[in-house]
């Protein structure tokens, strides 16, 4: 008997082009706020432009 192996969710991968800061999730939209957490909490001035 054959059986499919489980699928698989891709990955989405996040970093920071002000330090080296790196994430990975399971969606882009969770990446989105991880990333603008990030940027609020470590870079504000940043964060403010975006």
């Amino acid at each position: 008997m054959c059986t499919r192996p489980p699928r698989r969710r891709s990955a989405v991968t996040g970093r920071c082009d002000h330090c080296d800061w790196t994430a990975i999730t399971s969606s882009y939209s969770q990446m989105v706020k991880f990333y603008q957490d990030h940027l609020r909490a470590e870079h504000p001035k940043t964060w403010l432009r975006v």
